[in-house]
């Protein structure tokens, strides 16, 4: 059924935005009634009851039976689609309220990551696009996390396309927002990558890799940056992180030796070689190496956290 167009529309509220860009779904959480639902489920459900999405996505189906007119409703339930990964079902939802409402800031968005899923970029960024223009004058603009998710997938729709400088402002856009998203600044550093800018993009995945230290795709394209700068002992510290984040030890530990004695003063080398001999039981050497990271880089935290449990460790086995 239609939804028929009314004088009024209330639009849909979001409380949280979860993107997860692995393999997952954006999750649009509607404001009322979501803590409620999960505080009872929480308290008073038992193993194998419903979880409180499905509950919601059954109570929501069966009020647009009764209500076919309602766009918020229709809104809310393409929202939870979304989050369960029926990405058509979310669309032929938010389909329905964009024919009556084009407007409707919650549809546009629904669509936009709909379409982004179902790898049809063009409706995407049309979506995307007129969402991010209602929304990015408004006075909360630099706080609000679902412009922010607005314009991560509009950057990555511009990627998929081969259109990077388009892709370069919208991304730039959702770190203004949320400068710690990480998968914003890698996509920015392939960017940033697809366009000659190989320091500009080196940049953004060393921020990357701060904030998610085994980020796989963020040191492969560091591999393929600093070879294009022609520096091979850091495309031996690149390769010898991505081989740490894959869990292949040995092989890091090659790498990142090399990277070290080529690299006597470059904190990260040292960083990830003391990791990597933590992995394979070399605890006193893994010591020394990050003596020398923190030496080179005092404020490192991730350091000085891994040199503290590597000592814990190693008094420990003094005691015994």
């Amino acid at each position: 059924m239609s939804v028929t167009k009314k004088t009024s529309l209330k639009t849909i509220s979001t409380r949280t935005l979860t993107r997860v860009i692995v393999g997952a779904a954006v999750l649009l959480l509607v404001a009322v009634g979501v803590f409620g639902g999960y505080y009872y489920w929480d308290r008073y459900t038992f193993a194998g009851d419903k979880s409180p999405l499905e509950l919601d996505i059954e109570h929501l189906e069966s009020a647009i039976r009764e209500d076919p007119q309602n766009p918020e409703t229709r809104v809310a339930l393409a929202q939870y689609y979304l989050g369960k990964g029926l990405y058509k079902d979310a669309l032929a939802q938010a389909g329905q309220v964009l024919n009556a409402f084009p407007d409707n800031d919650g549809a546009l968005l629904v669509a936009g990551i709909a379409h982004v899923r179902l790898n049809d970029m063009e409706p995407a960024i049309k979506n995307l696009e007129q969402f991010v223009a209602a929304r990015k004058d408004q006075p909360m603009a630099n706080v609000d996390t679902t412009l922010e998710a607005a314009y991560y997938f509009l950057g990555e729709s511009y990627l998929n396309q081969n259109r990077p400088e388009e892709a370069i402002p919208n991304l730039e856009g959702a770190l203004t927002i949320t400068p710690t998203d990480a998968d914003a600044l890698y996509k920015l550093g392939m960017a940033y990558q697809t366009t000659g800018r190989a320091e500009a993009a080196l940049e953004k995945y060393h921020k990357a890799v701060r904030l998610v230290p085994d980020f796989v795709e963020a040191y492969t394209g560091m591999i393929a940056s600093y070879s294009s700068l022609n520096q091979p002992s850091y495309v031996a510290y690149a390769r010898g992180m991505q081989a740490f984040s894959l869990q292949d030890f040995n092989t890091a530990q090659t790498h990142l030796e090399a990277a070290t004695e080529a690299l006597p003063d470059f904190a990260p080398a040292f960083l990830g070689l003391g990791l990597t001999y933590e992995k394979i039981d070399m605890q006193y050497e893994a010591l020394q190496t990050l003596e020398r990271a923190i030496e080179l880089n005092p404020n490192d935290f991730a350091a000085q956290q891994a040199y503290a449990r590597i000592q814990a460790v190693i008094d420990g086995q003094n005691i015994q």
